[in-house]
C-alpha cells in the first residue's frame, strides 16, 4: 500500500490518530512561520483531499479514518528508528526517510516537502538507491584532512571552479573523482533512535560512481571512509 498525500493532509492524518508529536515536527519543518488559524485554514482544506482520496469519512460529525491508512501510520508513529537522508540534486534537496521496523517504509519528501509520497520497500538494493548509498562498501582506505581545507575544495567546486595541483592532491584519486563528480554537492544523514531517550547521530556523505564515502567531523579534522547502506546496521 502506497500514499501521496500533501504535507497538510500528512499532519491532519497525524492528529487524527493522535500523533501529535509527528504532526508537530512536521508542521515546524514545513510551516514554521504560519499563524495558527492559518494552519486550521490548511488543514480544512486537507480534510476535503483526505475525503476525495477514501482515507477518511465523516458520519454525524464524527471523523474515521480508514482502518488500513490509520494502521499504516500508526506503524511509522511506533517506529524505534527512522534514518533520514538529505540528498542534494541539480535542482533541489530531496529528503528521504526509512522507517525501519520488521518490514521498511519510505517517506519521500518532494517540491520543497510540500508533497508527501509513502511506500513499503524491503529491496535492499532499491532502498540503497533511494537513500543515494552504494549497496556495497568498496575496499579503499580511510583518510583524514583538516576541516577548513576541505571546506575550500568544495566551495570551489560549488562554484565551478578548477582546483590547483595542491588541492587535488589532499585526496585519493577515487574520492576525488566522485567529489567533482558530483561538483562538491554533499548529502546529509540523520539517525534517530527513537526510544525513551532520543539519540541521534549524523554524518555527511556523497555517492557516485558506485561509491559512498562518509564524512565525520571529530574537532577540525575529518575522516572520510568508504561507507554503504549495510554500513548502517553494522
Amino acid at each position: 500500500m502506497s500514499y501521496t498525500l500533501s504535507a497538510e493532509e500528512y499532519i491532519l492524518s497525524l492528529l487524527l490518530i493522535d500523533g501529535v508529536q509527528a504532526a508537530a515536527s512536521i508542521k515546524e519543518e514545513v510551516f514554521e512561520d504560519i499563524s495558527d488559524q492559518e494552519l486550521e485554514t490548511r488543514l480544512d482544506s486537507a480534510t476535503n483531499g483526505l475525503l476525495s482520496k477514501g482515507l477518511l469519512t465523516i458520519d454525524k460529525n464524527e471523523e474515521n479514518v480508514d482502518e488500513a491508512f490509520e494502521n499504516f501510520l500508526m506503524k511509522l508513529t511506533n517506529t524505534p528508528r527512522v534514518i533520514r537522508c538529505q540528498i542534494a540534486t541539480d535542482t533541489a534537496m530531496l529528503t528521504t526517510s526509512l522507517f525501519c521496523n520488521d518490514d521498511y517504509t519510505v517517506q519521500q519528501s518532494l517540491y520543497d516537502n510540500r508533497v508527501v509520497k509513502l511506500f513499503p520497500e524491503n529491496n535492499e538494493k532499491k532502498l540503497s538507491q533511494l537513500m543515494d548509498l552504494s549497496d556495497v562498501k568498496v575496499n579503499l582506505e580511510p583518510f583524514s584532512i583538516k576541516e577548513p581545507l576541505f571546506e575550500k575544495v568544495i566551495d570551489k567546486l560549488l562554484a565551478n571552479k578548477e582546483l590547483t595541483s595542491e588541492e587535488s592532491n589532499l585526496f585519493p584519486p577515487e574520492f576525488l573523482q566522485v567529489l567533482k563528480q558530483k561538483q562538491g554537492k554533499l548529502n546529509a544523514l540523520y539517525d534517530y533512535y527513537l526510544d525513551e531517550q532520543v539519540m541521534i547521530g549524523s554524518l555527511l556523505y556523497i555517492t557516485g560512481n558506485g561509491q559512498t564515502w562518509s564524512i565525520e567531523s571529530e574537532g577540525e579534522i575529518l575522516t572520510i571512509a568508504p561507507f554503504s547502506y549495510k554500513s548502517l546496521f553494522e
